[in-house]
């Protein structure tokens, strides 16, 4: 009785044992695949130089802003000279400094 107690034990040990390893090893495969499409899209992802309907887009969204925030600038000097200087500030100038050439 004591032998099939110890043979039971022992086999329960070596499924468990097996389990765990294969655990172990599903593991350490899924993190090498993981890491390994890190490394793929961090340093060789679209290193091509072809651009991608996402970076045109973005660069023109980006081209937009620059050019929203500088007409916003010019607005921005026009009215402080306006409220500094009244209506001494020369036509011509502002005209040109707005971009408003004719």
């Amino acid at each position: 009785m004591c032998v099939r107690i110890i043979g039971s034990a022992l086999c329960c040990c070596l499924n468990l044992g097996a389990k765990v390893l294969c655990c172990i090893i599903c593991s350490s495969v899924g993190f090498l695949v993981i890491g390994a499409l890190v490394i793929y899209f961090v340093f060789f992802h679209n290193k091509s130089g072809k651009t991608t309907k996402a970076d045109e887009t973005t660069a023109a969204v980006t081209t937009a802003s620059v050019a929203v925030r500088a007409m916003a600038q010019q607005l921005y000097n026009h009215h402080l000279k306006q409220h500094l200087f009244g209506d001494d500030v020369d036509k011509e100038k502002d005209a040109e400094m707005m971009g408003l050439d004719d």
